[in-house]
């Protein structure tokens, strides 16, 4: 077997990591499809933002149907420059109406950056692997 044979693999094992990279994507695109289906939507505010670096996302409270109060923290942080929010803004919320804590704010973004920027991520690891693998086995039989 020709080493341009075997380094072949190697586009083998980089398309097999997009595969992972894409389904773990598909994951998160489950995960928001339950929250729409099962989820609810109220009005919250904006009352912190924490800061990482030049890293923002806001902490929001909001009130369940039920009259809860729950907090958390935006799990998307965006570059200064970015961010749109301010302490006091309004803000759409949907949280799961089983588990009031799993909540987003509700918007473009804050729904869907996960599954876009992974499903993005694996559909290039995929056709970049199948990319060298087809390279090396044309440079493979090209010297046999």
């Amino acid at each position: 077997m020709s080493a341009y044979k075997t380094a072949s693999y190697v586009g083998f094992v980089i398309f097999f990591l997009g595969l992972i990279v894409s389904v773990y994507g598909f994951s998160f695109l489950l995960a928001q499809n339950e929250l729409e289906a099962k989820g609810v939507r109220v009005k919250g505010a904006v009352f912190d933002i924490n800061e990482k670096a030049i890293y923002r996302s806001p902490w929001v409270r909001f009130k369940t149907l039920e009259g809860q109060e729950i907090t958390f923290l935006s799990e998307l942080e965006q570059n200064v420059d970015f961010f749109p929010y301010v302490i006091g803004q309004e803000v759409d919320v949907i949280y799961h109406q089983d588990n009031p804590k799993r909540a987003k704010i509700d918007a473009f973004w804050e729904s869907n950056f996960e599954q876009i920027f992974l499903g993005m991520v694996g559909l290039f690891m995929l056709a970049f692997g199948l990319f060298v693998r087809w390279q090396f086995l044309r440079k493979a039989r090209k010297y046999n």
